[in-house]
């Protein structure tokens, strides 16, 4: 799944692309849809939502979900791809003069209107996005200390304490920090959970300035232990574990050495 930081990549190469221009035609699975001939005010990311706004206070929200994906082309090339396509496969494509923007396989797209009742409902549920400027980290252990009786790896995933960080970053951050999955929240103190969220916001936010106006970020030869099951820890040498934490369960890697268990 797409997390947190490569929305942020595309809603700045969107931004960069998008804003102050006019939408030809915009359709979901091959409809066209009633926004066609508004521009763009905004592009905002929250967490792996992205939100485009337009001048007159409708919007537009994609989730790419485990197996969406986003592409960008020129005008020639994105309407001879979409020519291609199966008019369900485009779960989103806006056309603009210059460019064409799909996303493929999303689970989640929502037009909405100035007054519709339900605008802004789905991201108001989520908790602060970790990437966003004024992000705190006390602010966001202290929504996740409210967890105590669930794992620090499930409270992680869970949009609605702090929403943008997925499976990559989850392990990645409990390594960065030296605390293991599996460990019960409410055995760890504020500074340990705070150590834990300054770690993911670092982590991402490199993988973002890392590549700016890119849609790729950080590789899997980056990382520490994410997917290295049974590969040696780059920093003790032990071997990467792999547990099944959650539900429903999710994989989770940590170095045995580096984040040991905590004490039950």
């Amino acid at each position: 799944m797409p997390e947190g930081d490569s929305i942020h990549r595309i809603a700045a190469l969107l931004g960069s692309r998008l804003t102050g221009r006019r939408l030809e035609r915009v359709t979901t699975q091959g409809l066209v849809r009633d926004v066609a001939g508004r521009t763009v005010t905004k592009v905002t990311a929250h967490g792996k939502h992205l939100v485009i706004e337009l001048d007159n206070g409708a919007y537009l929200r994609a989730h790419l979900g485990m197996n969406g994906r986003f592409r960008a082309y020129d005008r020639v090339a994105g309407e001879a791809m979409l020519a291609r396509m199966s008019p369900g496969r485009a779960s989103l494509a806006l056309v603009t003069k210059e460019g064409v923007y799909v996303w493929i396989g999303a689970p989640t797209i929502e037009v909405s209107k100035l007054r519709d009742p339900r605008r802004g409902m789905a991201v108001g549920t989520l908790g602060p996005d970790v990437l966003a400027a004024e992000f705190d980290v006390r602010a966001g252990a202290a929504r996740a200390a409210e967890h105590g009786t669930r794992t620090i790896a499930e409270v992680l995933l869970d949009q609605r304490v702090v929403a943008g960080i997925g499976n990559i970053y989850k392990s990645e951050s409990l390594f960065a920090a030296g605390v293991d999955p599996r460990t019960p929240v409410a055995q760890l103190d504020a500074r340990a959970l705070e150590a834990i969220y300054a770690a993911a916001r670092r982590l991402m936010a490199a993988s973002v300035e890392s590549s700016p106006g890119s849609l790729v970020g950080t590789s899997r030869r980056d990382h520490g232990v994410y997917s290295r099951t049974g590969q040696p820890c780059l920093t003790c040498g032990a071997a990467i574990a792999c547990h099944a934490l959650g539900e429903p369960p999710r994989w989770t890697w940590s170095c045995p050495i580096c984040q040991p268990a905590a004490s039950r």
